[in-house]
Formats: structure tokens, C-alpha cells, sequence
């Protein structure tokens, strides 16, 4: 902070007696800018809209702006406490989740400045995704079944002969079921259990193990029609989207560690109550 927006904060003071904000969000260590209707307008809030609309601290007008922009929204607030709005049940809960959800953000925020994601670990983490992606990726034509043990049912049949690709083919048009090539996928895309029969399958090989369709609840005996060479995309151009995905993990993780470790205790049961409600006949 500059010695301008001293001199700007200064001659605001100058009108103002002493006081100790009253909102949960401040303090008494805040300079208090402006009082609105006796609502403290705060040196942080002024900061923070600075910075979030882009005004320098060398821009004495723009702070002014903001500054009148804040007191006009203190206003409209302390008319909608005096009329109870505030007081609604909705808008209790909404202010309150609010809360809560800038809190989280400020806690990942400082979680990540102390912990940042190393290069090492994206280079390992991009090592990790070649290796399981294969070295190969296959295009699949896929016989849609209604539960595993069918789609089971008919991989067998083709392990001792009784039936091939083609007649499940046939059967699934004649029964209206979903036939399809799906596009080119490698081993990343596919379950853990499939991935061993599917390394270095050719064309023509049947998947010994059917894929759950990721569409909805049924299953899929799968061959492949075709295949070609894993290219790897360059680590520069994933690098930020692999760091982005480090980051999720990493705050997902702290936040079931902060969920077990929460001592969680059930005030009301909403079913119980329920229950308990005389129930109308009107």
C-alpha cells in the first residue's frame, strides 16, 4: 500500500471515531473505512475488490469508485436485515454455505502454497500414464448383454467353439441389442482386470473378460478390428493438466483426512421427526 492510499485512507478517518466492527468477518485489527448506518465498510474489503476488479493502489478515483460501490451495497444489506431477510431460513442456509466455501478455497489455497506440486512429480506421474496407457491403442467392436453373466455366458460359448463373434453379432441384431466400434481407447480406459488380456491383443483376438459399458448398467464382449501405435503427447503439453490433477488428488485427500478425523454427531434425525409429525388429512 502506497503512500496515496494512506493519504486517501487518512482523510476518510478523519471523520470517523473509533470503532470496533461488529460482523464476523472482521476484527478489531481492521481500519475501519466507513461507517454505513453504524456497518463497518473495512480497509480488506477495499483490498479485496481492488484486486478483484484490477484497480492499482496508484488509482486514487478507482478507489473511490469501489469504495461508493461498497457503500451502496452495505445500504441495500442493512435494508434487507431491517425488513428480516436475513432472517429466512434459505437465505441463512445460502450465507452460511457461502461461508464455508470461501473458507474451503482459502484453506486448499494455503495448503498448496505450502505443499506445491513438484516437477518430480509430474515427470513420474506422466511415466505412469505411458506405461498404462500401452503401447498400443485398439478400436473395439462391442455386443451389448443385460448383466455379466450373460456377456460371460457368451465368451465361453466362443472358447469351445459353440459360437463366434459373428453369430453374436447376428443374435444381438435380431434381438435389438447395441452392436458398436467404439473409438480408439488404450489400456488407461479399460478396468485393471481386463488390461492383462487386452496388452498386446491383435486384430481379430476377443477380450477374455467383458467391459462394463460406461453408458449405463450392461455389459460388453468386445473384439478388436483394429489397432495402431500409442503417440505419446509431449510432457509440456500435458504438464498442467497433470499438475491440475495432482492437485485434486492431493486436496481430496486432505479433505477425507479432515472427514475421518471430524468428530461428526447427529443432532436431529430429519426421518424421525418426520415420523413423529401428526399427520393432515386436509
Amino acid at each position: 500500500m502506497n503512500y496515496k492510499v494512506l493519504i486517501f485512507i487518512f482523510f476518510i478517518s478523519m471523520f470517523l471515531m473509533a470503532c470496533q466492527p461488529t460482523e464476523p468477518w472482521s476484527n478489531k485489527e481492521d481500519i475501519v473505512l466507513v461507517e454505513v448506518d453504524g456497518k463497518p465498510v473495512t480497509l480488506p474489503m477495499l483490498e479485496f475488490m481492488m484486486e478483484n476488479k484490477g484497480v492499482s493502489a496508484d488509482d486514487t478515483e478507482g478507489m473511490r469508485e469501489i469504495l461508493d460501490d461498497l457503500i451502496r451495497l452495505r445500504v441495500v444489506a442493512t435494508a434487507a436485515e431491517t425488513e428480516g431477510l436475513a432472517e429466512q431460513k434459505s437465505i441463512r442456509a445460502e450465507r452460511a454455505i457461502k461461508d464455508m466455501e470461501v473458507l474451503q478455497l482459502a484453506y486448499f489455497s494455503q495448503a498448496y502454497k505450502q505443499f506445491p506440486i513438484a516437477d518430480e512429480q509430474i515427470e513420474e506421474t506422466y511415466r505412469l500414464q505411458i506405461d498404462r496407457a500401452g503401447e498400443f491403442q485398439y478400436q473395439l467392436q462391442t455386443v451389448e448383454y443385460a448383466d455379466q453373466a450373460q456377456a460371460i455366458s457368451a465368451i465361453v460359448g466362443m472358447a469351445d467353439g459353440s459360437a463366434n463373434f459373428e453369430s453374436l453379432i447376428e443374435e444381438a441384431n435380431e434381438e435389438r441389442r447395441s452392436v458398436q466400434v467404439t473409438s480408439w481407447v488404450d489400456l488407461s480406459q479399460v478396468p485393471e482386470r481386463v488390461r492383462t488380456s487386452m496388452r498386446g491383443a491383435e486384430i481379430g483376438d476377443t477380450l477374455e473378460l467383458p467391459l462394463p459399458n460406461p453408458l449405463n448398467q450392461t455389459w460388453l464382449v468386445a473384439q478388436v478390428v483394429d489397432r495402431r501405435n500409442t503417440v505419446s503427447p509431449p510432457l509440456d503439453q500435458v504438464r498442467e493438466g497433470i499438475a491440475r490433477a495432482l492437485v485434486r488428488q492431493r486436496l481430496e485427500a486432505l479433505v477425507e483426512d479432515l472427514y475421518d478425523a471430524a468428530q461428526v454427531e447427529a443432532v436431529h434425525e430429519a426421518d424421525s421427526a418426520a415420523q413423529s409429525e401428526p399427520v393432515s388429512n386436509n
